[in-house]
C-alpha cells in the first residue's frame, strides 16, 4: 500500500503517511459518505420558566390593581370581573403551559377549553343570558374532543398523518354545521346560511387527503412536495 500523495510505501496498520502526514486511504475499506457525525446532538430547548414567573407576577399585580380600583370607585367588582376573568383565561391558556418544559397537549387542551367554558359561563350569568348550555358549552365540548383527539394521534402515531388530517378536516366540516345548529336553537338564526359551504370545502380537502393516504403514488407526491 502506498501514500496517495507522495507515493511512499506504507506499512500495514498505519493511519497516516510518516513522510507527508496524509491520512491513509485504503480502497478495500468502506468509507463514510459524509464527514459529519452519524448522530446530531439534540438542540436544547430554552427554559420558559423565567417567562412564566414574570407573567405570573404581572398577572397578580394587574388583578390586584383592578380589584383595588373597582372596590374604591364602586364598592363592588363591577366591570373588573370581566377583565379579571379575561386575565385568568389568558393565564391558563398561554402562561400555565410555560411552567412545564414539555407541556402535555392531551392535558392542556382540555384545561384550556374548560377555562374558556368557565369564562363564557361567568359572562352569561353576569349578563343574564341564556346561551351557555345551548350554545357555548356544546361548542366548547365538541371542540375539546376534536382537538384533543387530533393532538393525541399526532403525538403518539408516527405514520398515517394524511388520514389524521383528512379525518380532522371532515370532522371540522361537521362541526361547523353543529355550530350553526346551536346558533339556530339558541338565537333563532336560520339554518344552512354558511355551514354547508364550509362543510363542502372541508369535505373536499379532507376527502382528498384520505384518498392520498390510500393511493401510494399520490401519497409519495404529497410527501415529496409538502414534506408530510
Amino acid at each position: 500500500m502506498y501514500c496517495v500523495k507522495c507515493g511512499v510505501k506504507l506499512q500495514d496498520g498505519v493511519e497516516s503517511c510518516p513522510l507527508c502526514q496524509t491520512p491513509v486511504w485504503n480502497p478495500e475499506q468502506p468509507q463514510k459518505e459524509h464527514g459529519y457525525p452519524d448522530q446530531y446532538p439534540h438542540p436544547q430547548k430554552e427554559s420558559t420558566l423565567p417567562f412564566a414567573v414574570a407573567m405570573t407576577v404581572v398577572s397578580v399585580i394587574a388583578i390586584g390593581v383592578i380589584l383595588a380600583v373597582c372596590l374604591k370607585l364602586y364598592g363592588k367588582l363591577n366591570w373588573g370581573g370581566y377583565v379579571i376573568g379575561g386575565i385568568l383565561w389568558f393565564y391558563v391558556v398561554a402562561i400555565l403551559p410555560c411552567w412545564f418544559r414539555h407541556p402535555p397537549v392531551e392535558v392542556f387542551i382540555p384545561v384550556g377549553h374548560a377555562a374558556s367554558a368557565l369564562l363564557a359561563l361567568f359572562i352569561c350569568l353576569k349578563t343574564g343570558g341564556r346561551w351557555f348550555w345551548s350554545f357555548a358549552f356544546p361548542v366548547a365540548f365538541i371542540s375539546c374532543l376534536l382537538l384533543t383527539a387530533v393532538a393525541c394521534l399526532l403525538k403518539y402515531l408516527r405514520q398515517g398523518w394524511l388520514f389524521i388530517f383528512g379525518g380532522f378536516l371532515l370532522g371540522l366540516g361537521v362541526f361547523t354545521v353543529l355550530i350553526e345548529y346551536f346558533m339556530h336553537i339558541t338565537f333563532g338564526n336560520r339554518m344552512f346560511l354558511w355551514s354547508l359551504y364550509s362543510l363542502i370545502g372541508f369535505a373536499l380537502v379532507g376527502g382528498f387527503l384520505l384518498l392520498a393516504g390510500v393511493i401510494p403514488g399520490l401519497r409519495k407526491t404529497l410527501e415529496k412536495n409538502f414534506f408530510i
